[in-house]
């Protein structure tokens, strides 16, 4: 990502709790994915985006469930982050901040009712929602660090 693209994007979002979450990109990622779908139901949905949009595996195997739970790192294309995967491989971390501090994406076990989420994370009233209905129990992951333009040149290095 350049650094025009950088400062561009942070100040496009910088008073959104999530300013890496493009709702048409995350639209086209799942779009342009063999691997994933969009759902209403939260019996097997893995993710759960700041504007309460779900996502599952296309297929139920558990296995096939938790290597779809890393293909978030593909979204960051979407949105002109193009090192996702070098961040994920490298600085675990920092991808897991850019997904719930930057993205805002909740990682959803259904089996046990699990919401996994950064520390610092601002959840939408659509995520508070959806976890109080279905029953969900937060817990923290990772310690979140505020996503500015800095951090995400940081990131962009990796």
């Amino acid at each position: 990502m350049s650094k025009q693209n950088d400062t561009t994007l942070l100040a496009e979002r910088q008073e959104r709790s999530n300013p890496l979450f493009d709702p048409k990109a995350l639209t086209r990622f799942i779009a342009e994915s063999d691997d994933l779908i969009f759902v209403k139901s939260s019996r097997q949905a893995i993710w759960l985006f700041p504007n309460g949009q779900l996502v599952q595996p296309n297929e139920k195997d558990d296995q096939e469930r938790t290597v779809c739970h890393y293909a978030i790192k593909n979204y960051f294309r979407y949105i002109g982050i193009e090192n996702g995967l070098k961040i994920e491989q490298e600085n675990r971390h920092i991808f897991n901040n850019l997904v719930t501090k930057g993205v805002g994406v909740v990682n959803l076990v259904p089996e046990t009712k699990a919401a996994l989420k950064g520390d610092d994370q601002d959840l939408t009233e659509q995520q508070k929602e959806f976890l109080k209905i279905n029953k969900y129990k937060l817990y923290s992951y990772v310690k979140n660090h505020p996503i500015t333009a800095n951090y995400l040149a940081r990131a962009a290095k990796i």
